[in-house]
């Protein structure tokens, strides 16, 4: 009986139980949301970042910034490598961080140029992987593939070697006797960060045979070059200098700059370029460029060699940038991209001995740089032929009680030199004038294009007027025409400068009577 009472009771306690649990509101788990995709490439913020890096082992980010055109163009490609890796069933993911919106999460990263890419192994939030400037879609998906995996062909025999040798117009081939250990491993990480150019790497005893190898060394292969260039590896070479080499020689000894070489030459490991602006199709360009080539030999890695076409008109802006004219062609500059200090040839042929003497005087730091202004001498004026500069010029030239005839010379220049004589003697001749100034300015270490629109020996004549006109002489150079010349423009100024006090006068007159009348 006392069985069968305990029995009940503990029915009743289970089914009370039963009855609360199921008044009870149950729990709910909140399901994260799904990360949302445009055109296969995760939307990342701060609310859904550490949730991508917990969802993905491989994951890429593109800190976009939408105002900036370059981070548009990087955006398209991004969105095509995003599409190939997917058709490739492949675990890689993309995301975008838009920096206007997140700019917490992109401060907390740590990125401040953009656009930028990091990628993210492991959810490691705090060491992502710098990316180097990837500009295509293929150049994204090859350096995922080499970071991800093997980054280099194996290359098995002879034939094999040929047909990759093929492959492309560069082509990076690494000679080691062990594939595993030392030198090779060096060589597996420079060709993770350069996803533009085919790797391969071999042992094969046949394949070094058909090379010439005998040790171990990364072999660039290029068509348009005979013979490939060798780099011979050791204990001592470092990924940097490895890098450097391959960067140096995959570039030919002229690059004719171009909207497709352009991104090589501005990202190029050699800082210095000399670029030689002229016509493609003037008479003398073969002998030129063929001058600049040869030049080019001895610089190698140490200064890029660039030829700018003049008659290009999608080049316009680096003629700009440069202040290079029509007029002052063929001329040839020297640009260091670490600071954007330009150095100007201080000769007038091009000739392969001038480059080189222009080279070396650069490398040994002794060239002249190229500025707006030399700074202003300490005597400019005291002298029959002033001084002028960039800071100076304007101010002097355009004065209305003033006729100023003035030189634009370049140091360097055997026909400026023999003029400088006759310029002094003309300074003398109107030392004492009143109205008339002489001077001279050296036009190649000061910025004057505005006014200066021929190739030095150059001369201008600024008449004592109003208006800020330009007079350009065309005649003789001997004193006498010069002499002669400067009377002649005295005197026009003059008759000009009558004309403007007379209609000065009227203009008074007429105002002053308009206001009589408001008045009235």
């Amino acid at each position: 009986m006392k069985t069968l009472l305990f029995l009940s009771a503990l029915a009743a306690v289970s089914l009370a139980a039963l009855a609360e649990n199921q008044t009870q509101t149950p729990k709910t788990t909140k399901k994260k949301e799904k990360i949302k995709e445009e055109k296969g490439v995760l939307e990342l913020k701060k609310s859904n970042f550490e949730q991508a890096l917990r969802q993905h082992k491989h994951l890429l980010v593109n800190f976009h910034a939408p105002l900036s055109g370059e981070s548009q163009s990087l955006s398209l490609e991004f969105a095509s490598a995003a599409a190939q890796l997917r058709n490739e069933s492949s675990k890689i993911r993309l995301g975008t961080i838009d920096v206007s919106k997140e700019k917490e999460l992109t401060k907390e990263l740590g990125v401040t140029d953009f656009p930028a890419l990091r990628f993210f192994i492991s959810g490691d939030r705090e060491n992502p992987v710098t990316c180097p400037a990837l500009r295509s879609a293929s150049a994204i998906v090859t350096w995922l593939k080499r970071r991800t995996g093997p980054s280099a062909v194996l290359i098995k025999d002879v034939d094999h070697a040929k047909a990759f040798v093929e492959e492309a117009e560069v082509v990076i081939v690494g000679f080691f006797k062990d594939l595993e250990k030392g030198e090779a491993q060096v060589f597996y990480e420079a060709a993770q960060d350069i996803p533009d150019l085919p790797f391969g790497v071999t042992k094969n005893k046949n394949v070094f045979s058909k090379y010439d190898i005998t040790k171990n060394a990364v072999v660039l292969f290029k068509k348009s070059e005979e013979k490939p260039v060798a780099y011979e590896m050791s204990g001592e070479v470092s990924r940097d200098s490895l890098v450097r080499f391959i960067r140096t020689f995959e570039m030919d000894l002229v690059t004719e700059y171009n909207r497709e070489t352009s991104g090589k030459i501005f990202t190029a490991l050699v800082t210095s370029h000399i670029l030689l602006f002229t016509n493609k199709t003037a008479d003398d360009f073969r002998e030129l460029h063929g001058e600049f080539q040869s030049a080019a030999v001895e610089f190698r890695g140490k200064v890029l060699f660039v030829f700018v076409d003049t008659d290009e008109t999608r080049n316009g802006r680096i003629f700009e940038v440069f202040h290079v004219r029509e007029v002052d062609t063929p001329a040839v500059r020297i640009i260091n991209l670490t600071d954007n200090v330009q150095y100007q040839m201080q000769a007038d042929e091009v000739t392969a001995h001038n480059l080189r003497t222009f080279c070396w005087t650069y490398l040994d730091g002794k060239a002249k740089p190229k500025l707006d202004s030399e700074p202003i001498p300490e005597n400019w004026d005291k002298g029959p032929v002033k001084e002028l500069v960039g800071m100076n010029f304007e101010r002097v030239v355009f004065n209305e009680d003033r006729n100023v005839f003035i030189m634009f010379y370049a140091p360097w220049s055997a026909a400026c030199k023999e003029l400088l004589s006759v310029w002094e003697q003309l300074g003398k001749v109107f030392e004492d004038h009143a109205s008339v100034v002489i001077g001279k300015i050296d036009s190649t270490a000061n910025d004057v294009h505005t006014v200066l629109l021929e190739r030095h020996p150059a001369f201008t004549f600024f008449p004592a007027t109003s208006f800020q006109r330009i007079v350009t002489y065309t005649g003789e150079r001997t004193l006498e025409a010069f002499v002669q010349f400067v009377e002649n423009q005295v005197e026009l100024a003059k008759e000009e400068k009558a004309k403007e006090d007379e209609e000065k006068r009227k203009q008074a007159i007429e105002e002053s009577e308009g206001k009589e009348k408001e008045e009235l």
